[in-house]
Formats: C-alpha cells, sequence, structure tokens
C-alpha cells in the first residue's frame, strides 16, 4: 500500500510520518516517530491518530481532519499539534497533512510531523527571560520573581517540578526560594538543609559546585538520608544545578523533580543550566539591588544623620547640598545656606587660607585643615574640615566635605595650655615655660653681647611649715611668697615656680653683676617680717643662688643648673642669705654626686663599719655604756669623715638604710660580747630624724631586737634636741612605740638647739646629753659654766641620766664629778675603738 501511494519517500525523511484512513485511524506509521514518542509500532497501528495528541489539542485536530476528508486528494494543510509521548510529555510538532488517494480509490492522510520542541521551548525561555527581566525592572520582591519564574519552567516542562533553594553563607545551610508546586510538608522538611557530599541532589550540588542528576531517588546513595521525605510525595528523580553569581560564588540550587524514574538528556541538562543561569541573574540583581540600597541608606544616614556638618560646594564655592548639622552648627537654616557661599563663614584672617586650599581640592588633592567661621549670631568657631573632590565621569564637578566642631577641644587645649605652662596655686609660668624665656634671652644676649642674671630661691624650713601646719596654709604661704616676688620684680624680668617651694628669677638686662646681688640683697629684707597667715605669724625665709649669663653657662640648662647649684651653697652656708656661683662650688658638688654613688655602692656592699666610745660613769669611772659610731672607708679615698658622708645620707635619705643597719651591727656585737663572757652593757645608737619619720621605724626596732635575742633595755636611741620642731605624727608615735618595748631614749647636743620640757617627761626621755660646746669652755668660761649647771640640775629634778660629751682633761672630768654629773665621754676618756680593742677594755673592767 505504501508504494501504491508513493510514501517511501516521505518514510525515509527524517520526520514523524503517519498514515491514516479516513477514520483517522493509524494505519502506518515510520521508525521515527516511533522513535521520538517511545511507542512500538503495534501500540500504535489501528489507533486513533488523536490517542498520542495532547488532550487540549484533540478537538481542534479532530475538526481538521473532518475538514480535510471533503477536501480534493493532493491537498495539504498545516497544523500545530502537541503530541504526547508515551511517558506522557508532550512535544511541539507541526504536522503537515497531504490527502491522498490509493489505488483502490480511498482516501489516506500521509502526514509529515517535524519536533519543533526545541525550538518552542527556546521561545519559551526567551519569553521568560524577557518577563523575569521585566519583573526585576518593576522592582518586585525577589521571591515573587522566583515563583513566576519556577511557575514558568513547569509551564515550558509541565511533567516537572521545580524547586529553588537560597544559600546562606554563614551557615552553610540551604533554605526555600521559591517552590510553587512541591508539598508545603516537603518544602518545610528540606528547608534549612545542610549542603554536604550526600546531601540529596541540591546540597551534594551547592558542595561540590556542580551539577547533580539523580534519576533514582530511591536508589541513589546520595538520598539515603533524605529519600523517606521525598518518596511518599511520589518524587522519584531530581536534577539540581548550582546557581552561581557572575564572579562564580554560589547564591543557591535550581532542581527539577520528576514524578518518574528519569535520566535526563543533554537537551534537558541544557535547559536546566539557562534556567539556573536566569535564576541567578534574579538573584544577583536583588543582591545588586540590596546593597545600593543599603549604600544609598547609609549615605542618606551619614549626610541626614551625621552630627557633624556633612555638605557639598559647586566649583564657585557655593552650596549645592547641607545636611542637618551644617544648618545647626552655622545658624542659618537650609534654604539660607543653598544662597549663600561657603566662603560667606569664613572669619577674614583665614580667608586666603581657605581659598587656597579649595583650589587644591578642585584640582583633584584632598585636604584637611583647620578654619574658623562665624555663625549667624556672630559666635567664633573652630571647625576641623575634610575635603574630597567629586568626581562624575571623569571631571571634578564639585567638593564634598564634612566638618567636625572642634570649639570645645581648642578652648580645652587652650585651659590644658593655660594648665601646663602656669602654675594653678600661684598663676606663675611653670620650669618648662621659664626655660624657653631664658633661652630666648640667651639669643637676644648674643645680639646685643649683654649680660643677665639667674636667681633660685628657695625656701628655708617650708616642709616644717607642711607637716606641722597644714598643706593649705603651705599653700597660702606660696601664694603670698609669689605676689611679694612679682611685685619686687615687675618690669625688671621674670618670676617662675620652679617645683614645690622653689621659685627662680630671671633678670634681664643687667648692666653689671652687682645689680643681681642687690636684687638678691632686697628680697632677702622682704621676708625679714613675719608673713601674716590665719592669724599666725610665720618667719619665712630664702635662700639665694645666683648664676650669671655668660660667665656660668651659655645654654638655659646649664644656668639653670648652677643657680641651683649656688642656692644649695646659700644653705649649707646656714640659709636665710644668698651665693653666688664660682667653679669651687660647682666642683664641690659634683665630688658630692660621685660620693652619693660611692655610698650607696658601699651600702649595698657592706661596706660600713663601726666603732664604738665608751661612756663611764663619772664617780666609779667605770664604763657603763658604749656610744656606736659608722665608719666608712672608701677603696680609693680612704677614710670618709662622717661629716662628709653623713649630711649626704641625710640629704638623699640613705640614712634609713645606713640606720637600720648599724642598730643591727651593734646589737649583733652586743650579744657577741655577751657569748664571749662579758656582762651585758648599753649600746647607744644615733638615730636621724628621717628614720623616725618612717611609719615603720619602731617595728624595725622590734623586729632587730628579735632576730639578734636582745634586750631591749640595754639598747638607748640618741634622738638630736631639733627633732622637736617637727611634731610630726609618725615621730611620736615612734617614740611612744619605742619606750612601751622597753627601748632607752636620749636627747642628744641638749642645749644647742630647741625641745619642750613637756616633750622630755611625756616623752619619757631617759638620758640628757649635754653638748660638747659647752663642756670644751668649762670650767674657765662663766656662761658655759651656767648652762652646764643647768642642765645637769634639770636632770636631776626630772630624774633623768646625764651624760657630759666631748671632756678632753682632768679639769673637765672633775668639774663635772663635782656637779653630779653622771657620766660622760669623750678623747680623755677614750677615742672611739674598734669591736675587738672595745672588748679588751670591758674585759679590763671586769678583772678590776
Amino acid at each position: 500500500m505504501m508504494h501504491s501511494i508513493h510514501t517511501n519517500y516521505y518514510f525515509s525523511m527524517p520526520s514523524m510520518q503517519f498514515v491514516l484512513d479516513c477514520e483517522s485511524m493509524m494505519i502506518d506509521v515510520n521508525d521515527f516517530a516511533l522513535d521520538c514518542l517511545g511507542y512500538k509500532r503495534k501500540e500504535l497501528i489501528g489507533v486513533s491518530f488523536l490517542a498520542i495528541v495532547h488532550e487540549e489539542d484533540q478537538n481542534h485536530v479532530h475538526k481538521q481532519l473532518q475538514c480535510l476528508s471533503q477536501v480534493n486528494c493532493d491537498d495539504v494543510r498545516t497544523l500545530q499539534v502537541r503530541k504526547m509521548t508515551k511517558r506522557g510529555l508532550p512535544l511541539f510538532v507541526t504536522d503537515f497533512v497531504h490527502v491522498k488517494q490509493t489505488e483502490a480509490g480511498k482516501k489516506v492522510f500521509v502526514i509529515n510531523g517535524y519536533n519543533m520542541t526545541k525550538q518552542k521551548r527556546m521561545e519559551q525561555m526567551l519569553a521568560a527571560q524577557k518577563s523575569i527581566l521585566e519583573k526585576i525592572a518593576q522592582g518586585l520582591p525577589v521571591t515573587t520573581i522566583l515563583h513566576e519564574l519556577a511557575r514558568t519552567i513547569e509551564a515550558i516542562h509541565p511533567d516537572t517540578v521545580c524547586s529553588i533553594l537560597l544559600l546562606d553563607e554563614e551557615q552553610k545551610v540551604l533554605y526555600h526560594g521559591a517552590a510553587p508546586s512541591l508539598p508545603k510538608e516537603y518544602i518545610e522538611a528540606i528547608n534549612g538543609l545542610y549542603i554536604g557530599p550526600n546531601a540529596g541532589s541540591c546540597g551534594t550540588a551547592a558542595f561540590y559546585q556542580e551539577a547533580v542528576t539523580v534519576a533514582n531517588i530511591e536508589t541513589d546513595p546520595r538520598w539515603r538520608d533524605y529519600k523517606h521525605l521525598a518518596l511518599p510525595h511520589g518524587l522519584r528523580a531530581c536534577w539540581s544545578m548550582p546557581i552561581f553569581s557572575s564572579t562564580k560564588q554560589v547564591l543557591g540550587t535550581f532542581a527539577i523533580y520528576h514524578r518518574q524514574v528519569y535520566e535526563p538528556t543533554e537537551e534537558d541538562l541544557e535547559f536546566i543550566r539557562t534556567s539556573a543561569l536566569l535564576a541567578g541573574l534574579v538573584l544577583e540583581q536583588d543582591q545588586m539591588k540590596n546593597e545600593w540600597l543599603e549604600s544609598k541608606q547609609r549615605y542618606q544616614s551619614l549626610f541626614e544623620h551625621n552630627q557633624d556638618a556633612v555638605f557639598s560646594l559647586r566649583l564657585d564655592g557655593s552650596f549645592s547640598s547641607v545636611n542637618q548639622a551644617t544648618s545647626n552648627i552655622s545658624g542659618y537654616s537650609r534654604e539660607e545656606l543653598l544662597t549663600m557661599n561657603f566662603q560667606l563663614l569664613i572669619v577674614p584672617e583665614d580667608l586666603d587660607k581657605c581659598s587656597k586650599l579649595f583650589a587644591k581640592v578642585v584640582k583633584g588633592e584632598p585636604q584637611n585643615f583647620d578654619i574658623r567661621i562665624r555663625t549667624k549670631n556672630h559666635d567664633l568657631l573652630y571647625l576641623a574640615i575634610t575635603s574630597v573632590p567629586i568626581v562624575v565621569n571623569n571631571q571634578i564637578t564639585g567638593v564634598f566635605s564634612i566638618a567636625k566642631n572642634i570649639t570645645d577641644c581648642v578652648v580645652y587645649g587652650q585651659r590644658i595650655r593655660e594648665a601646663t605652662d602656669y602654675d594653678a596655686l600661684t598663676g606663675l609660668p611653670k620650669r618648662h615655660m621659664f626655660q624657653e624665656q631664658v633661652s630666648k634671652a640667651i639669643s637676644e644676649a648674643q645680639q646685643t653681647a649683654k649680660i643677665f642674671a639667674l636667681l633660685s630661691l628657695d625656701l628655708d624650713h617650708f616642709k616644717h611649715v607642711n607637716d606641722s601646719l597644714g598643706h593649705t596654709v603651705g599653700d597660702i604661704v606660696l601664694q603670698q611668697v609669689a605676689a611679694i616676688l612679682q611685685k619686687e620684680i615687675q618690669h625688671k624680668g621674670l618670676v617662675s615656680k620652679m617645683s614645690g617651694d622653689e621659685f627662680a628669677i630671671l633678670l634681664k638686662p643687667i648692666q653689671a653683676k652687682e645689680e643681681a646681688i642687690d636684687m638678691a640683697k632686697r628680697i632677702l629684707r622682704l621676708f625679714e617680717e613675719p608673713l601674716q597667715i590665719n592669724d599666725i605669724n610665720l618667719l619665712i625665709t630664702p635662700s639665694i643662688g645666683i648664676a650669671f649669663y655668660p660667665d656660668d653657662g651659655i645654654d638655659a640648662e646649664t644656668l639653670l643648673k648652677h643657680a641651683d647649684v649656688a642656692m644649695h651653697a646659700a644653705k649649707r652656708n646656714g640659709k636665710n642669705g644668698y651665693y653666688v656661683h664660682s667653679n669651687e662650688v660647682a666642683r664641690t658638688t659634683v665630688e658630692h654626686i660621685v660620693l652619693l654613688s660611692d655610698l650607696h655602692k658601699a651600702i649595698k656592699n657592706d661596706e660600713l663599719s663601726i666603732v664604738f666610745q665608751p661612756i663611764i660613769n663619772v664617780l666609779t669611772k667605770k664604763i657603763v655604756a658604749m656610744e656606736t659610731l659608722v665608719r666608712w672607708y672608701h677603696p680609693e679615698h680612704g677614710i670618709i669623715p662622717p661629716n662628709q658622708f653623713i649630711p649626704l645620707a641625710e640629704r638623699s635619705g640613705l640614712i634609713i638604710q645606713i640606720g637600720e643597719c648599724i642598730v643591727r651591727k651593734a646589737l649583733k656585737q652586743q650579744q657577741a660580747w655577751i657569748q664571749e663572757g662579758l656582762k651585758p652593757i648599753r649600746i647607744a645608737v644615733n638615730v636621724s630624724v628621717k628614720e623616725l619619720q618612717e611609719q615603720d621605724f619602731a617595728e624595725k626596732i622590734e623586729k632587730a631586737l628579735k632576730d639578734m635575742k636582745s634586750s631591749p633595755e640595754w639598747l638607748e636611741l640618741e634622738i638630736t634636741e631639733n627633732m622637736m620642731l617637727y611634731n610630726e605624727p609618725a615621730i611620736l608615735n615612734n617614740l611612744r612605740r619605742l619606750k612601751e618595748l622597753g627601748v632607752r631614749l636620749a636627747i642628744d647636743d641638749f642645749g644647742t638647739g630647741y625641745s619642750s620640757l613637756g616633750y622630755l617627761k611625756r616623752l619619757d626621755f631617759d638620758t640628757l646629753k649635754i653638748d660638747q660646746s659647752f663642756i670644751r669652755d668649762c670650767p674657765h668660761s662663766h656662761d658655759s659654766r651656767v648652762i652646764t649647771d643647768t642642765i645637769i640640775e634639770l636632770a636631776h629634778h626630772l630624774d633623768m641620766n646625764v651624760i657630759a660629751e666631748g671632756v678632753e682633761n682632768v679639769e673637765q672630768l672633775e668639774y663635772l664629778a663635782h656637779k653630779r654629773c653622771h657620766e660622760a665621754q669623750g678623747y680623755f676618756i677614750s677615742q672611739p675603738v674598734n669591736s675587738e680593742e672595745a672588748k679588751h677594755l670591758l674585759q679590763k673592767e671586769m678583772n678590776t
């Protein structure tokens, strides 16, 4: 039959070919059609052609075939038909229907069908892309667009179910994006799916960043932990493709589910790749939109809500935009500012500077600068401005600026500088500012060949004022001294407060050195009268050192140092005077510094030693005590006299370490004598005021007694009479504690200083020591006899032991015996001796 109607040509062409009878029943079909539709020949022969037509197209095709049965042979019609494969997949086919007549005279329909599915789907995808791009342009929410994309894909492939999952990069999970046809229960079950090597199709695709096609969910190992979620909903296959951004960053996954086990064709894979690319476009556009909106909002927030003034200027300097802070700071409204030029706000003195900086910015050079403006209310403000050029299409179109109001900082800084430069108590310049003025005076003197003087002034015994009357009174004293000095100096120079109670005076210029000396004398006379403070009359005296430029130095530091050295020389000379710097003073000062360093090493290396001077009973001539004296043998300079290193130790504070060391050495030697069979004997040790000012001095003595296993009644501490001037709680507490321990207390050099008889009894002193200056002239000097006799009588009346120091002849000793002085010491009795010689003296006493 085929040959009789010449169909063999058509059946050999790559098209789906069918032969139908007038009732539309298929009587033949070619192999190409069978391959495309997935049928076997016997399944179609004798079956209505409408059986392989999509149900929505069947009525139209039936009518067309009926019409063709009425037309003449050799007529041709074209039909657009959706044919259905055996698996239920639609194919878009263009059929050319030829009306033919068989040899038997019957009409048949010979159909040549061309599969247009690929072209049709391309058209649908292009339409889908156009629709999606329009929705992106409309600014629709990303969920709406993704939902529409999924619907479109499902419409193109009706046998598929589409799913779009989005990646949470931080948590490494996939969450629901769009899946209009998936069951709600399944969507909820896989929402938050962790990505991994065996996390279904989508989790695995995101993990490996490549396509994953699973034709059979039930058997594929990648679905082992998830198939129980999919299979109950009839999901049998799943193909997934990562959704990439333009920078190859994974944004999510695009998946197509099938309700049948199904291996994808190359065409299917191309389709899913295209769909994933379209989804990536949607997501990236949304991401860019969100970033743009966020950037815009940040800029808007930075601009509108910034506490600093943010504004832009045109190239002529006029405002083009301003934020509210600009209005708040300047006092002008936004409307007013937008009609103004920025330079109208600048103070005239800064206008030239501002113009030059603005010109640099317009040339493309960003600038940071401080400027002053006048507000609408004429207030002066300081602004710190950062300005950058505005560049549009490689052209500078304006200037963008941020201005911070730094007025408070500037004012505070000025106050800080004032506090840094000037003493808060007296209002006088501080040291560094004074040094700057001295350096300036040196520069001027170098040009004029003139001289000037520096006076260093320190208040005598000022510490006593603070300690006895309190720092409030001390502050008032410093204020009054500063006022007196300023009034006297006035325009002759500059007064500075250097530190504590130390002042400095710059006298410039002077014609002769006598001018500075006369000034020092006038200052000393000013302080001859006591200061009246809170109903108290305080006699405050200064010690003044004088140095001259250029004789005593050609730089500020050297001049100040030499004036200070001269001031300390004035103090050593008895205070309340002046001293002019000399090289001899400087040399002595340097020697003292070196000696002090060596003394520190000697203490550290335990190089100090002790000697003992016997104290005898005046009547029996027996040794009753040993006074401990410190000695220092220097490895280079030999024996250093105590009157050289003890004052240094006092001033530096090293006397505290020396004192503790001597007490321990004395107690240790006392115990050594006892262990050698000698009777216990009183040991006397001198104590410095600095030691007694230490809060824990008494505790140190108590610990030394315990460590050496010594009895406190055999230890006597000698305290100078002038110590009573201090009247410090720490000193008085230490003395009371020492008496409680049982330690004996003696007042040394009695009669040369100041003491209160009340202290003698209240603190229960045991011994008075008459200073050797009175014994030296006894019994020939009437005044010395009177003082000595009075002290001895006072001791008797107070039931105190009395010792005479400095006995140098028998006549003095006999006189003391006649006046009933208890004890004596001096070179006539014995010079200080070492411990071994002292032991022999004590042994000799025991044997007589």
